[in-house]
């Protein structure tokens, strides 16, 4: 049983094997009904009309419009080739053939387009699947983070006024402040490590970097609790990248992953949302009493957290123009061809603002970001002039409710006050209708703006 919807989409043969499959089954038929009566092989004076609609029909169903409609032609131009081979002319029998044709190519293009329209349809839902998908798979990360951060801090001491959220949120800024140049796990892997090994009471592990072509590299291992031989093609790191989710002895035994003498307690994949695997921790030690399922749960909840920050880090707000552009353009075609809508959202800022004040507004906006949500800065002599944030699959009417909520959030901050007032939002529908280009250069309108006050 299909337990994906992606298991569920129709995957459509190589083209040329659908041009052929289609000619075999436009061609097949009037071969069976030349072997039934070679005096009639299309079986037009027996009753049986409708043997030249079965290939436009099948073909329609299977491959969708064009192809359909392509084996209704050839249909039509096998009966006229019958007609001259057996009677002379091409329309012979006009009369008669005539509604026929007209009907196999009624045929080919209504199972035609019923196909596309329900694939269109399963890929439209596809892409919602996958979007909220993202979010629910966001939305669990912080519950389980919060879970256990509230855990702890009921089992620590009362004097202690830092939990795990503080503490990743530390580690966080210092990951944010690296340039885009700086490799962020060189420039703090040690700390990444040693935060890590903290609060899951690790002894001893690597952190092990992953390249773009998700394989490990052991020359920028990073060491906690002392160095220790390992094989770096252990069974149990190769699962990891393979499974992209955190493999220990338990869950190595059950797969009947080879372990024996096996230095590794567990391994844990950096991996963000994206299920893109940054880097693996490797574990070879930690105290037996912690070696428990909800140890281990913590353990992956933090490697997912830690795969988005440096998700994150690599990946920023402020991209590049083109990297904009094909956002943008993504979700101009899935509004194209599937009708999803989506909300570029525009925040003008006055000349009156701070380069602070601007600033902490940009940090506000990022915090309110969820997990398909992202946002740039555009900058007019090193000076920002507006924020875009891009909302996939919001309606125009969630405007309001988002305007407002970042309103009250403006208004709170003790660094803006009436600065407020010189705020500006607007926003510009993604309905397919403009271009990617367009809606990045395109003035939007008064009547769908809205100002902070």
């Amino acid at each position: 049983m299909a337990t994906h919807i992606d298991e569920l989409q129709p995957a459509l043969a190589p083209r040329w094997l659908r041009y052929l499959e289609a000619l075999v089954i436009t061609l097949a038929l009037p071969v069976i009904g030349w072997i039934i009566n070679p005096n009639d092989p299309l079986l037009l004076g027996s009753g049986l009309t409708w043997l030249l609609a079965i290939a436009p029909l099948l073909v329609g169903m299977r491959y969708g419009f064009a192809m359909g409609f392509s084996s209704a032609l050839i249909s039509v131009a096998i009966m006229g080739l019958e007609g001259f081979w057996y009677h002379g002319e091409l329309l012979a029998e006009r009369a008669q053939r005539l509604p026929i044709a007209i009907a196999l190519i009624l045929v080919g293009m209504v199972a035609g387009e019923m196909a596309d329209v329900w694939r269109r349809r399963l890929q439209q839902m596809a892409i919602l699947h996958r979007a909220q998908s993202t979010r629910l798979e966001e939305f669990v990360r912080h519950y389980q983070l919060l879970r256990v951060s509230h855990d702890q801090l009921a089992e620590r001491l009362a004097a202690n006024p830092f939990t795990l959220r503080d503490a990743l949120r530390a580690l966080e800024e210092k990951f944010l402040s690296l340039s885009s140049h700086q490799d962020p796990l060189a420039q703090h892997g040690s700390e990444l490590l040693n935060f890590l090994a903290l609060h899951a009471r690790i002894q001893q592990a690597v952190l092990l970097p992953v390249d773009h072509q998700q394989r490990l590299v052991p020359q920028a291992a990073i060491w906690f609790g002392g160095e220790k031989a390992l094989d770096w093609h252990d069974p149990m790191l190769t699962a990891c990248l393979e499974q992209r989710r955190m493999i220990c002895l338990k869950s190595a035994m059950t797969q009947g992953i080879n372990i024996d003498n096996a230095p590794l307690l567990a391994v844990v994949p950096l991996i963000d949302v994206e299920e893109q695997i940054h880097a693996v921790v490797a574990v070879t030690a930690m105290p037996f009493i912690d070696f428990h399922r909800g140890h281990l749960h913590l353990l992956a909840v933090l490697g997912a957290q830690l795969g988005d920050m440096l998700q994150h880090t690599q990946h920023p707000g402020q991209g590049n123009s083109g990297d904009q552009r094909a956002l943008v353009a993504q979700w101009v075609r899935h509004a194209r061809e599937h009708q999803l809508t989506s909300l570029l959202v525009t925040i003008d800022f006055s000349q009156q603002l701070s380069d602070a004040q601007i600033q902490l507004i940009i940090d506000n906006v990022a915090h309110q970001q969820r997990g398909l949500d992202r946002s740039w800065v555009v900058r007019q002599a090193d000076h920002p002039q507006h924020l875009y944030v891009l909302l996939p699959l919001t309606q125009p009417r969630a405007f309001a409710i988002y305007s407002e909520r970042l309103q009250e959030i403006f208004a709170s901050e003790p660094g803006l006050g009436e600065a407020c007032q010189a705020i500006r939002l607007s926003y510009q529908v993604i309905d397919g209708r403009l271009s990617a280009k367009k809606l990045l250069s395109r003035h939007v309108h008064a009547e769908v703006s809205h100002a902070t006050s």
